[in-house]
């Protein structure tokens, strides 16, 4: 008896981490519209515009990159 209160425990357990797993897995359910992109002058990589420091019509990824400037 002990054996089978045993076995049905395990089982609970990986049923558990199972479902538990496959939650955080999911993706975010999208929101309709595509976020506009945007490229930083610097570096050249795209990310959304709604993280972006903005100096006069550039858009750059990160402070650093703002005070760099564009590269040449």
């Amino acid at each position: 008896m002990a054996k089978f209160f045993l076995f049905i425990v395990v089982l609970a357990v990986i049923y558990w981490l199972v479902r538990a797993s496959n939650r955080r897995s999911k993706p975010p359910p999208a929101t309709g519209m595509p976020e506009p992109m945007t490229q930083c002058a610097h570096c050249g990589v795209h990310f959304p515009r709604t993280e972006s420091l903005s100096e006069g019509e550039r858009d750059y990824c990160c402070e650093d990159h703002r005070r760099l400037g564009v590269r040449s």
